[in-house]
C-alpha cells in the first residue's frame, strides 16, 4: 500500500544462525509460516541473496533494519566468528538501544548461559535446546509464542505513534481541551494518572504508564454468560454449580498476563516487602508465586497509587466471564486438552513457564487456564446458591465473611486435565502462599 494508508508495514524478521544448524532453521521457518498468513511478519536469512550480490553489505543492510532478530543459538553458533563476532554484537548493541528486539533460540546443547546472552529471554522458555524437547513441534510452538508477543507489542506501539489522540478535559460547557501535562513516569512524585479519561475499545490493550513495571491490560467487553458447569460435565464438582446466568453490566480491564515476577518484585523492591521464592525456576516473565491473598490484594492497592487508576482483584465472576470469551466448552478451546494447550501435569515440566508460552484466549488473555492458580477477590462459598448475578465479588455469606477461605481460578502447572476447565474452582486461607498460586489484576473502567 502507499505510504500513509492505515494498513501497518511487516515486522521485519531477521535469521542469524550457523550453516551447519541449516536443517533446523528451515524446520523453524516452516514452522512459523503461520504466522504470515496475514502479512503481519517479513522474514529474511542469506539464503535470500541472489548471486552476484554483495553478501556482507546484504546481511548488514537487513540486520540494521530488522525489528526482530533471531539468534539461533548452537556450539557451530558460538564457534563462527561471523555469527558471534559480527552479527550477534550488531544485534545487542541495536537492542540494547531499543532499535530491535533479540530473541535467543536456543538449538542445541551449548554453553550459551555462560555469554552476552544470558540476560535475555530465551526461547524454548525453559532454557532446554531444542533438540532436547521430546517433541520440535512443542519446542517450536513455544518459540513462536515469544514471537507473537514481541510483534503484538511493536505493533500496538506502532498504531499508538500513527494515531496519537489527545486526551480531552472539560473546559467549559461545550469545549474541551488537549490535557495539559504528560503522565508522570516511574520515579515521580504525586499519583500517576489521576484525574485522566481515555475512551477505551473493546478488547484494546492498554497500559496506563508505560512501563516495564506496569501490567498490559485487556478491555473486556460488557455481556451476559452461564457461570458454572453442567452436571454432565466431566470432572465436574458440585462447587461449580448451580450454574447460572451472570450479567456483566459495565466493561471492565484484566491483565493479559498473570503478574509477573518482574512487575511484582518491582513492587517488592519500592515498598521494602521480602520478595517471594521463585523455587529455583527463575523470575523475569514467569509468573509470580508464593504469595498470599493479602499479598495480592497489598499490590493491587499500590498499583492503584502509583497509576491513580482503580486496580483490584478480579471478581470470579469477572474472571470466569474473562476465561471462556465467549465460550461454553469444558476449555475455552474446547473439550479436550493436550500439552500444546497448556502447562499441566501432562506437559511434564514440573514447574512453571513464561507467561505467553501458550496461546491466548478469544479475547487476548495468556494463561488464563494452567500455569498458575490465580486469587480472586471472593471469599468461598461451596455452591452457587444465592451467588451474586451482576459480575460482582461474593463476600458475604449466610453470616458476615462467614468462610475463612477465599477462592483461586485457573488451574496449575501439576494438576492433571479434571483441575483445569473454566469453571474449576479451588479456595485457600487468604495468608497461604505456595508454589501454584500467583494472581491477575483488573481495573475498573466504566
Amino acid at each position: 500500500m502507499a505510504a500513509g494508508d492505515d494498513e501497518p508495514r511487516p515486522i521485519s524478521l531477521f535469521y542469524s544462525y550457523s550453516h551447519k544448524d541449516e536443517d533446523l532453521r528451515q524446520k523453524l521457518q516452516e514452522h512459523l509460516a503461520v504466522l504470515r498468513w496475514d502479512g503481519r511478519i517479513a522474514e529474511w536469512h542469506d539464503r535470500n541473496i541472489d548471486a552476484g550480490d554483495d553478501w556482507a553489505k546484504a546481511i548488514d543492510d537487513n540486520l540494521k533494519s530488522a525489528d526482530i532478530v533471531l539468534l539461533l543459538v548452537s556450539a557451530s553458533f558460538l564457534a563462527s566468528p561471523y555469527c558471534w563476532g559480527k552479527e550477534m554484537s550488531k544485534a545487542l548493541e541495536r537492542n540494547a538501544r531499543d532499535e530491535a528486539t533479540v530473541i535467543p533460540v536456543i538449538l542445541r546443547p551449548c554453553q550459551w548461559k555462560q555469554t552476552r546472552l544470558q540476560d535475555l529471554q530465551a526461547a524454548p522458555t525453559d532454557g532446554r535446546a531444542v533438540t532436547l524437547w521430546p517433541n520440535l513441534d512443542e519446542a517450536f510452538d513455544d518459540v513462536a509464542a515469544k514471537i507473537v508477543r514481541v510483534v503484538d507489542e511493536l505493533r500496538r506501539k506502532r498504531a499508538a505513534a500513527a494515531h496519537p489522540h489527545p486526551v480531552p478535559l472539560p473546559e467549559g460547557e461545550g469545549a474541551s481541551r488537549p490535557h495539559p501535562d504528560p503522565l508522570p513516569q516511574a520515579g515521580e512524585g504525586g499519583t500517576r494518572g489521576s484525574g485522566r479519561v481515555r475512551a477505551f475499545k473493546d478488547l484494546e490493550v492498554f497500559r496506563d504508564i508505560e512501563a516495564p513495571w506496569c501490567p498490559e491490560m485487556v478491555v473486556i467487553p460488557a455481556g451476559t454468560f452461564l457461570m458454572g458447569s453442567p452436571e454432565s460435565e466431566e470432572g465436574r464438582t458440585d462447587a461449580e454449580g448451580p450454574q447460572h446466568t451472570v450479567t456483566i453490566g459495565r466493561r471492565f480491564a484484566i491483565g493479559r498476563f498473570p503478574v509477573m515476577f518482574d512487575e511484582y518484585d518491582h513492587f517488592c523492591a519500592l515498598t521494602k516487602r521480602e520478595k517471594p521464592k521463585d523455587e529455583g525456576w527463575g523470575r523475569g516473565k514467569r509468573p509470580v508465586i508464593n504469595v498470599s491473598w493479602f499479598d495480592a490484594v497489598a499490590y493491587c492497592e499500590w498499583l492503584a497509587k502509583e497509576t491513580g487508576q482503580p486496580y483490584r482483584l478480579p471478581s470470579e465472576s469477572e474472571r470466569e466471564y474473562a476465561c471462556r470469551a465467549g465460550t461454553t466448552t469444558r476449555y475455552w478451546w474446547g473439550d479436550a486438552i493436550t500439552p500444546k494447550n497448556a502447562n499441566y501435569a501432562e506437559s511434564k515440566l514440573g514447574k512453571t513457564t513464561e507467561v505467553g508460552a501458550y496461546p491466548a484466549n478469544p479475547w487476548g488473555l495468556y494463561d488464563i487456564n494452567g500455569n498458575v492458580c490465580e486469587w480472586v477477590a471472593d471469599v468461598w462459598h461451596d455452591s452457587y446458591q444465592r451467588a451474586p448475578a451482576d459480575g460482582s465479588a461474593w463476600t458475604d455469606g449466610e453470616g458476615k465473611d462467614s468462610s475463612p477461605y477465599r477462592v483461586l481460578r485457573g488451574g496449575f502447572w501439576y494438576r492433571t486435565p479434571e483441575g483445569w476447565a473454566s469453571a474449576v474452582r479451588y479456595c485457600g486461607s487468604p495468608d497461604s502462599r505456595g508454589p501454584d498460586g500467583g494472581f491477575r489484576v483488573a481495573r475498573t473502567l466504566d
